[in-house]
C-alpha cells in the first residue's frame, strides 16, 4: 500500500469545494505535460508529507525536463564507443554517477520517489551538465572516445533511473537514440570501478569553475575568451588539462 499526504493549494489550505481552491489536474497537464506533472508529484515532497499544489513547481518540473532533452540531443550527436581511455575529469563524474545510483535505488526500495527524482534532477543541472560537459565538450568534439563514452553511460543511466517517473520522455529518447524502449530496462546498479577517491574534489572543483565564470563575467570577457594569470591548484591537477581548455587559461 502505497500512502502520500495531503495535497493543499499554494497557500497551503486544505482543498474544499466551499472555498473555491480545488485545483483539476487535467488542464495542467494539458499545459505542461504528464511527465512534467508525474516529476513535480514525486520531487515536491517525502513520502507522506504534504505538499502544496504549485502551477509555477510544475513549469519548473517542465524546464527540468528541457533539460534533460537538450543534454540527450546533445549526447546524441556522438557515436557511443564500447570503452575508451578515461581522463581525471571522467573517473571524478564516474564516481559522483556511483553515488548518485546507490542513493537512487535506495528510494526506490523505499518506494520513496522524492529520492530518485531530487537526486538525479541535482545531479544533472547542477553538477553534469553545467561542469562536467562543458569540461569534456572539446574532448568529445575531438572524437575522444573516453569523454564520449561516458557521456552515455550518464545519460542511459539517468533515463533508467528516471524511467519509473517520467516514462514517456526517456522512453521517447532512449528509441531514438538507442533504438529499443527504456521501459524493457532495469533500475541500473553500482559498479564498483566507477568507484574513486576523486570526488572528494567535488566541491572545490565546482566552486573553481564558478569562480572564473565570475570573473570573466566582473571582467567582460565572455566564457569563451581567453583568461590569463589563473593559478589550478594543485589539488585540481588530475582535472587540469580539460580546465585549461574549457576557461582558455593562458
Amino acid at each position: 500500500m502505497f500512502i502520500h499526504g495531503l495535497g493543499l493549494d499554494e497557500h497551503g489550505r486544505a482543498m474544499h469545494k466551499s472555498l473555491g481552491n480545488v485545483v483539476d489536474p487535467e488542464p495542467i497537464i494539458e499545459k505542461y505535460g504528464a511527465d512534467a506533472f508525474r516529476f513535480w508529484a514525486a520531487s515536491e515532497t517525502m513520502l507522506g508529507d504534504d505538499f502544496r499544489i504549485s502551477e509555477k513547481r510544475i513549469a519548473g518540473s517542465r524546464k527540468f525536463l528541457n533539460k534533460l532533452w537538450n543534454v540527450a540531443r546533445f549526447i546524441s550527436m556522438f557515436e557511443r564507443p564500447q570503452a575508451g581511455k578515461l581522463q581525471g575529469t571522467d573517473r571524478w563524474i564516474l564516481s559522483e554517477l556511483n553515488n548518485l545510483i546507490m542513493s537512487c535505488r535506495e528510494g526506490y526500495d523505499d518506494y520513496n520517489f522524492f529520492i530518485p527524482a531530487n537526486r538525479t534532477r541535482e545531479f544533472l543541472w547542477n553538477l553534469f551538465a553545467p561542469h562536467y560537459i562543458e569540461m569534456v565538450k572539446s574532448r568529445a568534439y575531438e572524437g575522444d572516445s573516453g569523454a564520449q563514452y561516458v557521456l552515455h553511460e550518464i545519460l542511459r543511466t539517468v533515463l533508467r533511473i528516471l524511467a519509473p517517473i517520467t516514462p514517456f520522455i526517456t522512453d521517447r529518447l532512449w528509441r531514438e537514440i538507442y533504438e529499443s524502449s527504456v521501459l524493457d530496462e532495469t533500475i541500473p546498479e553500482s559498479k564498483s570501478e566507477w568507484h574513486s577517491e576523486l570526488n572528494r574534489f567535488t566541491l572545490e572543483l565546482t566552486s573553481f569553475n564558478t569562480r572564473i565564470w565570475k570573473d570573466k563575467k566582473d571582467q567582460g570577457l565572455s566564457l569563451n575568451e581567453s583568461l590569463e594569470g589563473v593559478v589550478i591548484p594543485d589539488s585540481l591537477k588530475p582535472f587540469e588539462t580539460d580546465l585549461i581548455r574549457m576557461h582558455k587559461i593562458r
